[in-house]
């Protein structure tokens, strides 16, 4: 679902701010973020999470970033809150006994681009809902990381 979101969104801006870092907290791992245009941007990560079940997993979010709390991106940097809807698979257990699970997420984040720097650093909290299970049905994650950005394509 991530690798068609992306596809997607590839052809949508002649220029893009591409991110990468690590994510720290459930799960840890790497992050990474492609901005397509002003205000919408494509999320994936892989990291392993020990929380409940030791499972690694892989996501993929289309976020939209819609409220900005910075007045002058160029001097105070750009500060954003950001909500999207993705999917995530985890895979946990020993060999030969290992499960994958499925589930739709929902993240609620807020990110710093600074200004005079290619970093920026967020926060996110993410509901999700397990599909295919009955033993528990909701779950979350939450992350801080930081990632390093730079353009891709013609100028922004």
């Amino acid at each position: 679902m991530a690798a068609v979101i992306f596809l997607a969104g590839i052809g949508t801006a002649d220029a893009m701010l591409m991110e990468l870092g690590p994510m720290i907290g459930v799960p840890l791992g790497l992050s990474a973020k492609l901005w397509t245009r002003t205000g919408f941007a494509l999320d994936a990560g892989v990291g392993y999470s020990w929380w409940q079940d030791s499972s690694v997993q892989i996501h993929g979010d289309l976020l939209f970033h819609s409220v900005h709390l910075t007045k002058d991106p160029s001097e105070d940097g750009a500060m954003g809150l950001y909500m999207g809807l993705g999917a995530q698979v985890r895979m946990a257990g020993q060999p030969g006994e290992q499960s994958t699970r499925a589930a739709l997420r929902m993240p609620f984040g807020i990110e710093y681009l600074f200004p005079s720097f290619p970093l920026s650093i967020y926060a996110e909290a993410v509901p999700r809902f397990n599909l295919g299970t009955t033993d528990q049905y909701f779950g979350g994650d939450a992350v801080l990381g930081f990632r390093f950005y730079w353009v891709v394509g013609s100028g922004l």
